[in-house]
């Protein structure tokens, strides 16, 4: 075996593992934006939530001065 046959097959396991790595990392950045997604979703839903929590206490002082 000489040293041109012994590259020819490294090559070709360097260009499956490039393609390997090149898939991997395709796959992570459809799952960062899938997760970018829920993210920004679940702010929207805090903030929903948070204002209603507010409202409540706000509405409650407004009827206790108005009642006293």
């Amino acid at each position: 075996m000489n040293n041109d046959d012994s590259w020819q097959i490294w090559s070709k396991h360097v260009l499956l593992e490039l393609e390997r790595l090149h898939l991997g990392q395709k796959e992570l950045k459809e799952d960062v934006a899938a997760l970018r997604t829920e993210v920004a979703m679940l702010k929207v839903k805090s903030g929903v939530w948070g204002a209603a929590a507010g409202l409540i206490p706000a509405i409650a002082a407004i009827l206790v001065a108005l009642l006293a």
